[in-house]
C-alpha cells in the first residue's frame, strides 16, 4: 500500500521559516496576475494537444509515456515521474491511489501535514484529461461514519490552486447523495441499511471549463445535489507563485488535477480501510477512448512518509494571542489560516495588517470573501466541503492543565456495527492538535493529539470536560468515573487545535451548525473585513454556538484536583 502525508510543499515551509525568523511577510501579489481569458485560451491548447496525443496513442502511433511538451509546465517533476497512459483493461487501482490510513496516535511515530488520524485519506494526486472528457469512479461504499469524493474544480481562470494545497476547493459529492449501481444499496441514506452487502457505486465527473457554481448548483451550502454527475477539471493553474522563484516554487503555472476521498469514523471491525477495495478511476473521451494516466509516485511518497517523535520543546504559559479571552477562528483556507497565524504571532493586529493578509491570500489563490462564488465559498483546496473547521492555539506550562468544556451535538454512533445511520445534529466531531512550531520542524503539521465524539465522556445533558496535560501532570481526578476525558498532551508546549465539525444538511445538521451561512467569512475569521470577535472569537458561551461553544480553561494541576469528584463544566473556573 502506498502511503502519503498531505503535506505543505517544502518551499512554503522555507518561506514560513523566513517569516518567523525575519519578522516579515512576503509581498502580496496583485490580482489577477493575468486575464482569465488568456488563461482559458492556454488551458484549451493544453487540452487539445493532450486529446490529440491520446487518440494517437489509442491507435498505436505514439508511446504511452507522455512527452514533456504534452505535460503541464509547472507540475512537480520530482514527485511525479514517468507520467504515462494506461489502457482501460490494464488499470490497477493500487497504482492510482496513495493513502494515509486512519491510525492511533503514537508519540514515537507522528505523521505530518495536519491530518485527522480518525480518517483514512485516499488521494489520486494526478488526474490529467482534456475538457469534454468524463472521469468515472467506481467503488464500494465503505463501512464508516462519513464518506465523500472531491475533485479539483472546473477551470475558470479566475481562481488558482497553488501547488495543490492553496486555492479554491474541490467539487464534492457526499455519501448520502450517491445513487448506487442497480441492485445495490446506499448505506448512507437516513436510517439506511449500513451493513448491506451489495454496496457498489459509480460516479461521473465531467471535465469542464467554466464557473463551478454555474455548471452545478450543488456546489454551494449545504453542497448537496441529485444524481451522480458533477463537474471538475484535470487541468489547473497555479497563479503568480508558479512563476515567482523568490516566494513560490517558480516551476511554471500549470498543474494536474486531483481527487480526494475520505473515510471518517471507520467501523472498528473494518479499521482502517473501511472494509472495501480501492475505487477504480478511468476517463473516456467524447469519441469513446477509455484510459487512465498514472505516474511513479516514489518521490512524492518518500518526502511524505517522514515521521517524527513528539518534540520535547517549550515550557511557557500561553501568549496573549492564545490567552484567556481567545475563543475560536473559522477557517476559510489553509494558506489564509497559516498567514493569519504568522501575523498574530508577530503581533500584527491592526486593520492594515488584516487587509494585508486578505490581499496576500487573494493574490496567491484568487479567493476572498468579496469575490464571486466559488472563490468566496468556505470550501478550500484539500479541505473537506462538509467540515466546519474551527481553530485556535494553546501552550501548557509544566504543572498546569488545559481544559475544554462544552456540549456535544448529537451524532450517529456507528463504529460498533450500528445497523442504521440515524439522523442527528452532526455527522462527526473531533478535536485534533498539532505542533505549532512547524516552520522549525522537518515534518510540518505534526499531529500530537486527537479525540473524536464517541471517545469523549458525556453527562446526561451531553456536556463534556476534556483535560489536556503531560502524563506526569495528569490530575488524580481526571478520570471517566468523575466525568472527565483525559488526553496525553505530550511534551510539545505549544500546539494548534482544530475542531472538525462535519455536517450533511439537513439530516445531520441543526441551527448551531458552524457553516458559512451561520458563520460568514467576513465576520468570523480574524482577517475578515467585518470581523466580529463576539460571534465565536471570545472564550465564553455568549456567542453563536452557545452551549456548544468549547470554552477554554487553564489552571494548576492542583487547582483541578481541588475540584474533587463528579466534575462538570459548571464547576470549572474560567481561567486561573
Amino acid at each position: 500500500m502506498k502511503i502519503f502525508i498531505k503535506r505543505l510543499p517544502s518551499r512554503f515551509g522555507v518561506l514560513l521559516l523566513a517569516i518567523f525568523m525575519m519578522g516579515c511577510l512576503p509581498k502580496a501579489p496583485g490580482y489577477p496576475f493575468r486575464p482569465a481569458s488568456e488563461l482559458k485560451g492556454e488551458a484549451q491548447k493544453l487540452s487539445d494537444n493532450l486529446e490529440d496525443y491520446i487518440k494517437k496513442w489509442a491507435k498505436g502511433e505514439v508511446s504511452a509515456r507522455l512527452p514533456e511538451n504534452i505535460l503541464p509546465k509547472g507540475y512537480d517533476t520530482e514527485r511525479f515521474k514517468n507520467v504515462r497512459l494506461v489502457s482501460f483493461e490494464n488499470i490497477d487501482p493500487q497504482e492510482q491511489w496513495v493513502t494515509r490510513t486512519a491510525h492511533n496516535i503514537d508519540f514515537n511515530k507522528l505523521y505530518g501535514s495536519f491530518p485527522d488520524p480518525h480518517c483514512t485519506y485516499l488521494l489520486a494526486p494526478l488526474i490529467y484529461a482534456p475538457f469534454g472528457s468524463e472521469m468515472i469512479i467506481e467503488g464500494e461504499f465503505p463501512y464508516c461514519r462519513f464518506f465523500n469524493i472531491q475533485t479539483s474544480p472546473p477551470f475558470d481562470g479566475e481562481g488558482y490552486r497553488y501547488d495543490k494545497f492553496a486555492g479554491n476547493g474541490e467539487v464534492a459529492i457526499v455519501d448520502s447523495d450517491i445513487v448506487p449501481k442497480p441492485g445495490n444499496i446506499n448505506p448512507f441514506l437516513p436510517n439506511g441499511k449500513r451493513m448491506a452487502k451489495n454496496r457498489s457505486y459509480k460516479v461521473t465527473y465531467k471535465m469542464a471549463m467554466g464557473n463551478a457554481n454555474t455548471l452545478d448548483p450543488s456546489h454551494s451550502t449545504p453542497y448537496r445535489g441529485d444524481g451522480n454527475v458533477r463537474y471538475g477539471s484535470a487541468i489547473q493553474v497555479q497563479g503568480p507563485w508558479g512563476i515567482d522563484t523568490k516566494s513560490g516554487h517558480g516551476r511554471g503555472i500549470w498543474d494536474f488535477g486531483d481527487v480526494w476521498i475520505r473515510y471518517y469514523g471507520i467501523d472498528h471491525d473494518k479499521f482502517p480501510t473501511g472494509g472495501v477495495s480501492f475505487p477504480k478511476i478511468y476517463f473516456q473521451l467524447k469519441t469513446g477512448e477509455k484510459f487512465a494516466i498514472i505516474a511513479d509516485y516514489e518521490g512524492f511518497i518518500e518526502a511524505s512518509e517522514q515521521t517524527m517523535a513528539n518534540r520535547n520543546i517549550g515550557n511557557n504559559d500561553p501568549a496573549s494571542y492564545n490567552g484567556r479571552d481567545i475563543g475560536w477562528d473559522k477557517q476559510f483556507g489553509i494558506f489564509l489560516q497559516i498567514a493569519t497565524g504568522g501575523a498574530r504571532a508577530l503581533y500584527k493586529n491592526t486593520e492594515a495588517d488584516k487587509a494585508y493578509v486578505r490581499n496576500l491570500h487573494k493574490g496567491i489563490t484568487g479567493r476572498g470573501a468579496d469575490m464571486p462564488a466559488p472563490a468566496s465559498l468556505e470550501p478550500h483546496a484539500t479541505g473537506c466541503n462538509y467540515h466546519g473547521y474551527l481553530t485556535n492555539g494553546m501552550s501548557i506550562k509544566k504543572g498546569k492543565v488545559y481544559v475544554l468544556t462544552g456540549r456535544m451535538p448529537t451524532f450517529p454512533n456507528t463504529r460498533n456495527g450500528a445497523q442504521t445511520l440515524e439522523p442527528a445534529q452532526c455527522r462527526y466531531w473531533s478535536m485534533t492538535s498539532y505542533d505549532a512550531s512547524f516552520p522549525f520542524s522537518k515534518v510540518a503539521g505534526l499531529e500530537n493529539t486527537s479525540i473524536m465524539d464517541d471517545e469523549i465522556v458525556l453527562d446526561a445533558d451531553r456536556n463534556y470536560v476534556i483535560v489536556y496535560s503531560r502524563k506526569e501532570d495528569r490530575p488524580r481526578n481526571a478520570t471517566p468515573e468523575n466525568g472527565v476525558t483525559w488526553v496525553d498532551y505530550g511534551d510539545t508546549c505549544t500546539q494548534a487545535f482544530t475542531l472538525r465539525w462535519v455536517s450533511v444538511g439537513p439530516e445531520w445538521s441543526f441551527d448551531k451548525t458552524p457553516n458559512e451561512l451561520n458563520l460568514p467569512w467576513k465576520r468570523t475569521t480574524w482577517s475578515g473585513s467585518q470581523y466580529d470577535k463576539s460571534i465565536i472569537g471570545n472564550n465564553d458561551r455568549n456567542g453563536f454556538l452557545g452551549a456548544y461553544h468549547p470554552v477554554r480553561h487553564y489552571m494548576d494541576k492542583k487547582k483541578f484536583e481541588d475540584l474533587g469528584i463528579n466534575i462538570s463544566k459548571k464547576s470549572l473556573p474560567d481561567w486561573e
